[in-house]
């Protein structure tokens, strides 16, 4: 199941949580897998929990010091 704080057209279920205010910086490791995206600039990645902490952004970005929140939460078995 799919879960995403705002409200939207695709029919994804919207929740309250805390989960999805919690910041995040290059390096740190994810609490959840989903879709995490920059509240600096936009750019959004998919990151499961397991893999590699979350990325810095590309060096031609102008955003230097991403703020990654999580966007959609995927529940993962």
């Amino acid at each position: 199941m799919a879960l995403t704080k705002r409200e939207n057209l695709n029919g994804i279920k919207t929740s309250t949580h805390a989960v999805f205010d919690k910041s995040y910086n290059a390096g740190n490791d994810a609490d959840y897998s989903g879709i995490y995206k920059c509240s600096k600039c936009d750019r959004e990645i998919a990151h499961n929990k397991d893999d590699n902490p979350l990325p810095p952004h590309y060096s031609n970005s102008d955003c230097r010091s991403p703020n990654w929140k999580l966007f959609i939460y995927a529940e993962t078995k």
